[in-house]
């Protein structure tokens, strides 16, 4: 075959294997599956349950809630959200949108938007709803994608003049 030729046909076969695709397939799959342990999360928040809420993250994964409280080690992230689901949150429902997913190796980084309702105040008075972003660092161990980190924030109106406010911010 002439040298002419060679690269064409090289170029076809490349573009016809099955394994660009795969990829894209395995990533839809592996997004599917984070999207379900998002869901799983919200019903355990909702069941209020602190040890199957811990569970979601490695043994020495890390969480800094939306009020600054750092917890590391499932222990400690039980501990936090057994205080805070027999205080302030026992009424609460939970509810959020995976907004993107990024992976990097073995590794994905998820961006939800959430909000936490039936929140109560220290004079036990229902508090507006709790709109927040969670930024979470994931890996799959064991066949489910797990925790090894959450960052939970709420976004705050800019100072004045500040430009592109983040869409949670206006009106806030």
């Amino acid at each position: 075959m002439s040298k002419r030729l060679l690269l064409p046909v090289l170029l076809a076969l490349i573009a016809l294997s099955p394994a660009p695709f795969a990829r894209a397939q395995d990533s839809s799959d592996e997004d599917a599956a984070i999207r379900k342990r998002h869901d799983e999360w919200c019903e355990a928040w909702n069941k209020h349950d602190p040890k199957a809420m811990a569970a979601f993250w490695t043994a020495d994964g890390d969480l800094i809630n939306p009020f600054g409280r750092h917890a590391k080690g499932t222990a400690e992230i039980e501990k936090l959200f057994t205080e805070e689901q027999t205080g302030p949150m026992k009424d609460s429902t939970y509810s959020g949108t995976v907004e993107s997913i990024r992976h990097i190796g073995d590794v994905a980084i998820v961006d939800v938007e959430g909000e936490i309702t039936g929140m109560k105040n220290a004079d036990g008075n229902e508090m507006p709803p709790f709109k927040h972003h969670v930024t979470w660092i994931a890996r799959k161990v064991d066949g489910k994608w797990m925790a090894e980190g959450a960052r939970a924030f709420a976004y705050r109106r800019p100072p004045a003049g500040a430009a592109n406010a983040p869409k949670a911010a206006k009106g806030s």
